[in-house]
């Protein structure tokens, strides 16, 4: 009966940090934010369409960020309530590097993304996409969501939180002309 107190407190004291640190790997990724869409490359290979999407982001956290295991979906709405699906991307790694003095830093990412069979689904829907991208006067969102770990560097390595759920990362691109189409 003695030992439960202990046991108690021990708990209590974890389960406090675990809140803490929690909390602060939240405040960390809200700080991380998508600058520009710098290209898509569509690949055709065999029968299946792939995209390699150069993703520029930025960020003011004082630590470093990584993204393991990353597992998203990037969608495109065109503002009128219709999503165009990209694709899936799966992700080993995105490192984001600490800010200094709390200016933004830059880094760019390269997502592979599988946009599907080569079948007239996946085709009717890369039409959607040339079109609202190419098009000047639309005004649209690209959306991330998905599941990644996310990792905080520490004095002595990396620090995870397990696997946490990312639910409409928004990028509002205000110049459509500057991405490339390879």
């Amino acid at each position: 009966m003695r030992y439960i107190i202990p046991i108690l407190t021990t708990l209590a004291l974890y389960c406090l940090n675990l809140g803490a640190t929690y909390a602060l790997s939240i405040e960390t990724v809200d700080q991380l934010d998508i600058k520009a869409i710098k290209s898509i490359s569509l690949i055709q290979h065999k029968d299946e369409f792939r995209a390699a999407v150069v993703v520029q982001f930025s960020t003011t956290a004082e630590s470093a960020l990584k993204f393991r295991k990353a597992n998203f979906v990037i969608t495109l709405d065109e503002g009128k309530g219709q999503d165009i699906l990209l694709g899936h991307t799966k992700s080993e790694e995105m490192l984001f590097p600490a800010s200094k003095d709390g200016i933004e830093t830059l880094t760019e990412e390269t997502l592979n993304v599988f946009v599907g069979k080569n079948e007239i689904d996946t085709i009717n829907r890369l039409i959607q996409l040339f079109n609202l991208i190419g098009n000047p006067d639309a005004e649209f969102t690209m959306r991330l969501s998905g599941t990644t770990e996310v990792g905080t560097r520490a004095r002595r390595g990396w620090i995870y939180q397990g696997e946490i759920e990312i639910e409409d990362f928004t990028f509002h691109p205000t110049i459509q002309r500057e991405v490339l189409f390879k």
